[in-house]
């Protein structure tokens, strides 16, 4: 094993330079991007740890992939379940492969042996799961240690790293373990008591025996009221005073009479109060009911529905929007409450109480998605396998605390007599943006939330970015260090490549594959001295690593560049081999499988000289000081290659879209220029004003329209000055910026003009 020794100038100002400047989600970022150690991210209800989700899975240079313990919190998450990503059988798994003797059973039970046994995974997600870098689990409090320790059982294996945890690869942990905890009935604990202390993920034997960090954000948006911020922390550390009861109990209101379109919404802890409640208010209503069936395509599981998947409405429902407004205008927002104002089988318009203008709902399009391995470039991607499409919206008069989780309510009713899980009292008061909109029909106990005593015990591990830094450039270094030298490392492509020549076993008279043994021969010789060459490379890298002197970073680097200037053109040109192979193979009768066996083998190259370039952006980045992302890692450029192909499908695939959009725009043109005003048209088309403005943007752009006959001269110099002071085309802080006298519509058209116009300048 090689012992790492490293002590340069650079990385120290970088590190002082960090610990003043870098906030805790920017800390946790570089703990993904340039450590392999495993996080925990935690924080109370609105601290943004979603956002940090959706920015790490869209910057980060690792293959990663997105899961969660259940259907709706996957397709919230944009991943997929754990069960399906790792095949998991149901049912518990026990640790060891003798606990089961001699008991009797009345559950379904696994254990290494019987896992391993039955598991059975397609080549192709053992691929992907190879080439897995970084894990990340949302919804984490609801994880078993059980089902983790299994998911580390499986890594282990397919991944052939049976002493590294996860199999070497790195997890990121995402929940509020005051939400909703895991599910386990009395049998299984039973059977899991013996292994486990307790049932959370952080229990699991794997994370026990190598704890993540507990990372806590702690800034939080969704409220501002200091006091209200300070009582939530009370009552989550379980730390409340009598001035906090006094305070929450000042809106204690008992007998208080919800009514049907007052703009308040019932929380409660059980689904069988909020559905009646929901469903006598809607009965109440002296409208006729209109049905809005969801439309759904592919593969996407009713367990999984986002929504209804028949929506009934009525004019006067009290209604809330379960997802932001994607236009950007800002016209509502998630858990926002309004009155169906106007309703038909074509449109459904909210009203408001708050005084904004009343909104078009527009239909919204989930997604359910797999990974997959890219054959052609070597990459793990996104899938989409099934589409629901349905209004984000659901009858509002009540809902459970836990379907609550990540909504903003502006007023209230909380009904949290019969709490029965730990931190629900926290999590319903925390969906509140202020103390002024809350109505409690029960009065605040002054003890609080009584939290599992595990859960304390845990928070105690709980880091600060002081106590993050640190550690943060000790992990940079090792990570650093690590990959340098394994990048340059050839045994695992020469291992596959024997692998690959040992397959080839049948008569060659029956087989067209066999008659190219002799190639993949050729091939293998022709692979072998690499790994000779890039050992002498690694041992003068972990020379120059151990020197630790000023000059270390500008030494490696020219040993690095040299490094890839030397393997890039071999590595190259054996990767060429195989595409030629594959070439001479096309058309040939029985090939098919032995075509994608080539594929896979030109991936191990492709594989390679990616894992070279991201090395030398690693150097490069040390020695700048920049992040190490996605956009610093340069890509392999094989002109053989097959992706330049898929490369150019894409762009066809995207172009017909493009067509189809363009189509719809056409028809919204063509009917302004029979003289159609923008209302009418959004009429005669079902669509929203605001959509309509959007198409005629596009002619005005291309100078087919002209801005003079949609927004006045003293709007488009108003607009103009906003544009060039906030220096955005955005519309939402130009709107803000302009104030309610301007609309969407009309920024948005000025944007399109002045576009035009940089544009015939430019030409």
């Amino acid at each position: 094993m090689i012992e790492f020794s490293w002590e340069f100038h650079a990385a120290i100002e970088n590190y002082k330079r960090m610990k003043n400047q870098l906030t805790l989600p920017q800390i946790v970022s570089r703990f993904i991007n340039n450590t392999n150690q495993n996080v925990f991210l935690t924080g109370k209800a609105g601290t943004g740890k979603t956002t940090f989700l959706r920015n790490i899975t869209k910057h980060t240079h690792k293959s990663v992939i997105v899961a969660a313990p259940t259907g709706i919190a996957a397709i919230n998450a944009g991943g997929v379940t754990l069960h399906s990503l790792f095949q998991l059988p149901f049912g518990s798994f026990i640790p060891d492969n003798n606990g089961l003797q001699n008991q009797r059973v009345n559950a379904l039970v696994n254990t290494p042996r019987t896992l391993l046994s039955s598991f059975q995974m397609h080549k192709t997600k053992r691929n992907m799961l190879k080439k897995m870098e970084l894990l990340i689990i949302d919804e984490v409090s609801m994880l078993r240690a059980d089902l983790l320790d299994a998911i580390d059982l499986i890594l282990r294996s397919v991944r052939r790293e049976r002493n590294l945890p996860f199999g070497g690869v790195q997890v990121l942990f995402i929940g509020d373990m005051l939400q909703l905890p895991p599910v386990i009935k009395d049998e299984e604990w039973n059977l899991l008591a013996p292994y486990y202390p307790g049932v959370y993920f952080f229990h699991a034997q794997v994370l026990r025996q190598t704890p993540s960090l507990y990372v806590e954000l702690e800034k939080i948006y969704r409220q501002s009221d200091s006091s209200f911020i300070h009582l939530l922390n009370n009552l989550r550390n379980n730390k409340m005073t009598q001035a906090d009861a006094d305070l929450l109990n000042q809106y204690y209101q008992p007998g208080f009479e919800q009514k049907s379109d007052d703009g308040i919404i019932l929380l409660t802890t059980h689904n069988r109060i909020a559905n009646d409640k929901n469903l006598n208010a809607l009965r109440d209503i002296k409208e006729k009911s209109v049905f809005f069936n969801a439309e759904i395509s592919g593969d996407f599981s009713e367990y999984s529905y986002p929504a209804d998947q028949r929506l009934e409405l009525k004019k006067g429902a009290q209604v809330m929007f379960t997802k932001n407004d994607y236009s950007g205008e800002q016209r509502y927002f998630n858990g926002k409450i309004g009155i169906v104002s106007k309703l038909n089988k074509d449109e459904i318009e909210v009203s408001f109480n708050d005084g904004s203008e009343p909104a078009i709902a527009e239909p919204y399009l989930w997604e359910n998605k797999k990974y997959t391995v890219n054959k052609e470039t070597n990459e793990i991607e996104e899938n989409i396998v099934g589409k629901f499409e349905q209004y984000p919206l659901k009858l509002a008069w009540a809902i459970t605390v836990h379907k609550s989780q990540g909504l903003t309510f502006d007023k209230a009713i909380i009904d949290v007599a019969n709490a029965f899980a730990p931190g629900q009292i926290y999590v319903a008061l925390s969906r509140l943006s202020s103390l002024n909109g809350l109505i409690l029909t029960s009065p605040i106990p002054q003890e609080g939330i009584k939290i599992d005593q595990s859960l304390s015990e845990f928070a105690v591990h709980k880091k600060t970015a002081e106590d993050l830094m640190p550690i943060l450039q000790q992990e940079s270094k090792k990570y650093f260090n690590y990959f340098i030298l394994t990048s340059f490392d050839f045994g695992k492509l020469l291992q596959e490549l024997n692998i690959h020549l040992a397959s080839y076993t049948k008569d060659a008279k029956r087989s067209v594959k066999q008659q190219h043994k002799d190639w993949a021969y050729t091939l293998l010789k022709a692979t072998e001295p690499l790994k000779g060459i890039g050992d002498s490379f690694r041992a003068q890298v972990n020379h120059i690593i151990q020197t630790g002197d000023s000059t270390y970073l500008s030494h490696l680097k020219e040993r690095v560049d040299k490094a890839v200037a030397y393997f890039e053109p071999l590595i190259k040109n054996l990767h060429d081999q195989v595409r030629t192979q594959c070439g001479e193979l096309k058309g040939v009768k029985g090939t098919k499988a032995y075509h994608t066996e080539l594929i896979e083998l030109s991936n191990l190259y492709y594989g390679q000289l990616q894992t070279i370039y991201k090395a030398q952006s690693l150097v490069d980045s040390s020695i700048n000081g920049t992040d190490f992302d996605k956009e610093s890692i340069k890509k392999p450029n094989l002109s053989d290659s097959r992706a330049e192909e898929v490369k150019s499908k894409k762009k066809k695939k995207t172009k017909t879209v493009k067509e189809k959009k363009s189509d719809t725009k056409l028809i919204t043109f063509q009917l302004y220029k029979e003289g159609k005003s923008v209302r009418e048209i959004a009429k005669e088309r079902s669509l929203t004003s605001g959509t309509i403005e959007g198409h005629l943007a596009h002619y005005i752009q291309s100078g087919e329209l002209d801005i003079n006959d949609f927004v006045g001269k003293s709007k488009q110099i108003a607009i103009e000055k906003a544009i060039h002071k906030t220096d955005t085309f955005a519309l939402t802080p130009i709107k803000e910026g302009l104030g309610s006298d301007y609309t969407y519509g009309e920024i948005k058209m000025m944007v399109a003009h002045m576009q035009s116009e940089a544009k015939k300048k430019d030409s």
